[in-house]
């Protein structure tokens, strides 16, 4: 194809051009509505997750949309974004007339059966992965395990403790994922809601002397995949997951009390 002067551009400015073109497609304002109104959905939810783990939205408390709406100085889609998504956690329960409400709190007799399938699946994985030695799945442990480190003190409020409970969750898929079996890990990813339930809800009154015991447990955890002992990997994993019952267990939640 030639320009207006009569010239065939080579291959060479063809491929230059071509991607450039398709760059500035790429840069046009429209991504950037996209990310602002990502954003704002984002800031939606953290606030009522916030505001449901903090049990300032105490459990079977109706949500109205239109109300949260006003309070939040929003609109109504990104409140019904942010509920879909705490449904899906199961923070939200949702009922065809009765609209959407702060699910209960699990029972303890639920966790423990949540720990004893937890058990069985990532000392099953740990066994598995932790012999194979995988540089990035040892990086990501590493990773998720400092992180945990740096935080001084879990603290009680969500604001306080969501960033180690999100490296904790990142640590223990991770393990899951090292064994290399899609099945499992898309069994493990699916409970991933109900393990983030569960490490949310408990009481949290322990403060940094329950911190010191978790990471020292997940640095034998650590240090067993780097040997590549998947034995000792799989035990330290179910010691780890026994202290987690202890630390969880050791106070009624509301569904305990009736």
């Amino acid at each position: 194809m030639a320009d207006s002067k009569g010239h065939t551009p080579s291959r060479d400015a063809l491929d230059v051009a071509v991607p450039a073109a398709r760059a500035r497609v790429r840069a046009r304002p429209v991504a950037a509505r996209s990310i602002t109104r990502t954003t704002l959905s984002e800031q939606t939810y953290e606030t009522l997750k916030e505001r449901i783990l903090d049990k300032t939205l105490p459990a079977g408390a109706k949500l109205n949309i239109d109300a949260l709406s006003r309070e939040l100085a929003v609109s109504s889609s990104p409140i019904r974004e942010a509920l879909a998504r705490l449904e899906g956690e199961r923070l939200v329960v949702s009922e065809v007339y009765s609209g959407c409400s702060v699910a209960p709190e699990p029972t303890a007799g639920y966790l423990h059966s949540l720990l004893d399938c937890r058990m069985v699946l990532e000392g099953h994985c740990a066994q598995i992965g932790a012999p194979r030695k995988n540089p990035k799945v040892l990086q990501v442990l590493r990773d998720a395990y400092e992180e945990m480190a740096a935080i001084p003190r879990i603290g009680t409020k969500y604001r306080e403790y969501r960033r180690f409970v999100h490296a904790d969750a990142r640590f223990h898929q991770t393990i899951i994922d090292s064994a290399g079996n899609e099945v499992i890990s898309g069994v493990y990813e699916g409970l991933s809601a109900i393990i983030m339930q569960s490490r949310l809800y408990r009481d949290r009154r322990g403060g940094s002397s329950r911190a010191h015991e978790v990471l020292d447990e997940h640095r034998r955890i650590l240090a067993a995949f780097e040997a590549g002992d998947g034995l000792r990997a799989a035990a330290m994993l179910r010691d780890h997951l026994e202290g987690g019952r202890r630390r969880l267990l050791t106070a009624p939640t509301q569904a305990d009390r009736g």
